[in-house]
């Protein structure tokens, strides 16, 4: 039998299932009228044991009204137990990606201090200790909030994307002034955040994910891996931890 983990964000609802502690299929939807047929495209309902339901943006209780029927839904909240310890001081409003990128990293790298830096609509950086204690993180604007917001707040700026293309210290137009501002920008900070984090915790090691975690992972010269179903991991050893 499967573990389905279901995390809906910003943009699509991600499904995963796991087999024996590793994915046997991804699958990808936007719209929770859509997650049944999705699912029954790879596998039969039936072959589900159990599911975990994290969201960032559809009600959790919508998604899991459609699998309830067939096989047992567990909802993510900070009620939960988890196999790490969090210290974070309001774990109530503590993001469930953020929890389980960090427990993801857990089961991917055991005994290690890790810093978990997730990229997509925000940045978000997580340290976890070698002996397993959450002690909390940062979140800052993703590439592309940084390039939807020059647009959306000026008068005349272009909409730009990310270009792995470009490189340079400073632009010679205004697509390079855009491009390579909020690009090396972002590199800065990262190396910055990375840089002091490494101070502090000794054999550092930086786990990247999200959907930008291949433009930074390439970009930063430190002891790092990307690992872009972190949190997909740790939702599926919440699941186990809980069950």
């Amino acid at each position: 039998m499967y573990n389905l983990v279901v995390d809906a964000g910003n943009t699509s609802i991600k499904m995963f299932l796991f087999d024996k502690g590793e994915i046997a299929h991804s699958l990808k939807c936007c719209a929770v009228e859509d997650l049944l047929s999705t699912l029954e495209s790879a596998v039969p309902v039936n072959s589900i044991g159990k599911c975990i339901v994290s969201s960032v943006s559809v009600e959790q209780e919508n998604i899991a009204a459609v699998f309830n029927p067939f096989f047992r839904v567990r909802l993510f909240d900070s009620k939960l137990r988890f196999p790490i310890n969090i210290r974070y001081g309001t774990p109530g409003t503590l993001g469930s990606d953020r929890v389980a990128a960090v427990v993801g990293a857990y089961v991917r790298y055991p005994k290690r201090n890790i810093l978990v830096i997730d990229s997509g609509t925000a940045i978000t950086y997580d340290i976890l200790t070698a002996e397993g204690e959450y002690l909390g993180g940062n979140i800052s604007p993703g590439l592309n909030t940084r390039f939807r917001a020059l647009h959306n707040f000026t008068g005349k700026l272009p909409l730009l994307q990310v270009d792995d293309s470009m490189e340079g210290l400073f632009g010679t137009n205004t697509n390079e002034a855009i491009g390579l501002g909020v690009q090396n920008g972002i590199l800065y900070e990262v190396e910055a955040t990375v840089r002091e984090f490494s101070r502090r915790f000794d054999d550092l090691l930086v786990v990247f994910t999200g959907g930008d975690s291949f433009f930074f992972e390439k970009r930063i010269n430190f002891s790092n891996f990307a690992e872009p179903y972190l949190v997909a991991f740790g939702l599926n050893e919440i699941l186990e931890f809980n069950d």
